[in-house]
């Protein structure tokens, strides 16, 4: 028989009307149980415990009904009944929690921590450390907007061993902190994080970055390390700058190659934090630019890295191991002026540092290939007499006027072919020849020739030894590399240039009947007046280059002015042609740097000096490199005043330079 359900009901409102309370529940216990989701009778049923005194009964009622209510969502109605309960029973903490959390989904945050405060009091007056914990932990999970209970609830998580849980929630109030504009407690967070997690190179790398944009190094070198920098660009820099401050040069220079492998574009960012050290520390600038050139290299970069070594050299002058690397550099990639240049820095440096043969050996060659510069036979004179050579005025007169010629290692100098004789006819077979005695092999292994930089350096060396007295093994030879590549025009081979230069070594009767020079002056008047005869056809191949030029015969120009250009009266016009040439061939480099030798060449006139001058100031600007243009616009100015429109362009180019 089914049940009556509102029998059952009307019987029970009957029985209260009677006064008849305890029957009346026994209805509605019956009625709750045939239908336990008939949740007004289960709140009536509670009502009726409570008013029986049946406190446990009616709790249990009204926590099903509001546990009801709370899975559905009616939090109101739920909170109404949990409130009920607290009333009949102020002590339930679960109740309380429960009603706690209810009030926080409605939006009623401070009622939630009012119950959560109270029951955190009630535990902490009974010393329940724990339980205290638990609700702290609670009230930091409630309202987003508090961080001081979110912080309290991290720190609490830690010192209850619950690492994991914490650490978690410092990184979540870091972004938070972060996403409000508060850096310095996102920050702050992101610190407890990194101390909970140690090996997180995300958020160590997020620490160092923001020390070093505040100049706190130390506080960058506690985060920043090889593992959190990994390969970003923006981490090794500062790292790099990390390591030169500490002092460990080494390692500074392993992350500038990593860097410049990952980004090459920082080569400029590497070489601007070098300038910081130049007056406290040069060897970690040289460290830096070295690096930078190293990279320049590899990418066949060479006017870069030379002009990075010029730099540096400028600022820190007679720095020995760069000008070695810059005369490397030059070699290697053709840069002939400026490798003149730093030869004759290189010999000065040396010369400063009293290393007498590591000078003569690189003045010998510059003397022998400009003869006529008084500034090369200086430093020639000094080289000697650190040496301890006797009369070494003598001893150059005699070099010069080719009584003693010397040679001279040009790497950029490509000598004609020699001419292949004719094949010898074959002797007629004779049948009574002897046999000839056989050759004894030589006990001794065959020495590997040397390479023409140390073949210089060791004749240098034992020269100076057997005209002063000293003992070979105490004389240094100069550590030149021989190039690492073959440069545009090198051949490597020794050159006799005392016959290139003017025709000075004559044939060996004209050689016995000349008298011994005895006075330097004497020796560079017979030079200038041989140089003038023209014994290696040098203008008569400027006359070929230019018909060659006239009629658009570019290549054959080039061969021929490249033979002109090495007579002193005609480099101008040699090397001013040959820039221009290239100009017209594409070849920027190679324009700039024959143009440059012709402006540091004696003009025929004003004019075309002046010429030159500007042309090479178009072509630097035309490449971008404007601060050389400029220079020479500035030297053009003070030379010839409004030549052209020259101040216009300085005006330009002065703007360029300073961002305007």
């Amino acid at each position: 028989m089914a049940f009556d359900r509102d029998g059952a009901l009307k019987k029970a409102e009957k029985l209260l009307k009677a006064g008849k309370v305890d029957q009346a529940v026994a209805e509605y216990v019956r009625v709750v149980d045939e239908n336990p989701s008939d949740w007004s009778t289960a709140n009536t049923l509670g009502e009726l415990y409570a008013k029986a005194g049946k406190t446990e009964q009616a709790v249990g009622q009204y926590k099903r009904v509001a546990d009801h209510f709370v899975s559905d969502g009616f939090y109101p109605k739920a909170a109404a009944l949990y409130r009920k309960i607290l009333k009949i029973s102020p002590q339930d903490e679960d109740v309380q929690i429960q009603l706690a959390d209810v009030s926080a989904k409605q939006g009623l945050l401070a009622d939630a921590k009012s119950h959560l405060n109270a029951i955190a009091a009630r535990r902490k007056a009974k010393g329940d450390r724990r339980g205290t914990a638990e609700i702290v932990i609670k009230l930091g999970s409630i309202d987003p907007a508090d961080f001081d209970a979110r912080i309290a609830a991290a720190r609490t998580l830690e010192e209850m061993g619950e690492d994991g849980q914490a650490s978690e929630r410092f990184k979540s109030l870091s972004d938070d902190f972060l996403e409000k504009g508060r850096t310095a407690d996102s920050l702050a967070m992101l610190k407890e994080f990194v101390r909970l997690n140690p090996l997180e190179a995300g958020a160590r790398a997020t620490l160092a970055r923001a020390a070093l944009e505040r100049g706190d190094i130390a506080s960058a070198r506690e985060y920043l390390d090889e593992t959190s920098a990994g390969s970003d660009p923006s981490l090794l820099l500062p790292l790099v700058d990390i390591e030169l401050r500490s002092g460990d040069v080494g390692r500074a220079q392993e992350f500038i190659k990593r860097l410049l492998e990952s980004d090459p574009t920082r080569r400029a960012s590497v070489i601007d934090m070098s300038w910081s050290y130049v007056d406290s520390n040069p060897q970690a600038t040289l460290v830096c630019v070295e690096s930078v050139v190293d990279s320049a290299i590899a990418a066949s970069e060479y006017q870069e890295a030379a002009a990075r070594l010029q730099e540096f050299l400028e600022r820190v002058p007679g720095q020995i191991p760069a000008l070695l690397k810059l005369v490397e550099v030059c070699v290697d990639g053709g840069l002939e002026a400026a490798m003149y240049e730093a030869q004759e820095k290189l010999t000065d440096a040396y010369l400063a540092l009293n290393q007498g043969a590591e000078a003569r050996a690189i003045a010998e060659d510059l003397v022998a290939r400009e003869p006529w510069e008084p500034a090369h036979i200086d430093r020639f004179r000094r080289a000697l007499v650190l040496l301890r050579i006797s009369d070494p005025d003598t001893l150059i007169a005699e070099r010069l006027s080719g009584q003693a010629p010397f040679m001279a290692h040009d790497p950029f100098f490509t000598p004609p072919p020699e001419p292949v004789p004719p094949p010898e006819p074959e002797p007629a077979p004779v049948e009574s020849l002897a046999e000839p005695p056989p050759v004894e092999a030589s006990a001794e292994p065959a020495l590997e020739a040397p390479s023409p930089y140390q073949a210089a350096a060791a004749a240098t060396a034992s020269d100076a030894a057997q005209e002063s007295q000293v003992d070979p093994e105490q004389i240094r030879t100069i550590p030149i590399k021989p190039p690492s590549s073959p440069a545009p025009r090198s051949s490597g081979e020794e050159i006799d240039l005392t016959g290139e230069l003017g025709g000075l070594e004559a044939s060996s009767a004209a050689a016995a009947e000349r008298e011994p020079a005895k006075n330097l002056d004497q020796v560079f008047t017979a030079i200038r007046q041989e140089a003038t005869a023209d014994p290696d056809f040098s203008a008569q191949h400027m006359t070929l280059a230019r018909t060659y030029m006239e009629i658009g015969m570019l290549d054959e120009a080039l061969s021929s002015l490249e033979i002109a250009v090495r007579s002193p009266r005609l480099r101008f016009e040699a090397s001013a042609a040959l820039g221009r040439l290239h100009e017209r061939r594409g070849d920027s480099v190679k324009a700039i740097e024959w143009l440059e030798r012709a402006a540091g060449s004696p003009a025929p006139t004003l004019d075309e000096g002046r010429s030159v001058l500007y042309d090479l100031g178009v072509l630097l600007e035309g490449t971008g490199e404007n601060s050389r243009a400029l220079a020479v616009f500035l030297e053009l100015q003070a030379d010839a005043g409004d030549y052209r429109d020259a101040p216009s362009r300085i005006d330009r180019l002065a703007r360029v330079q300073t961002g305007g």
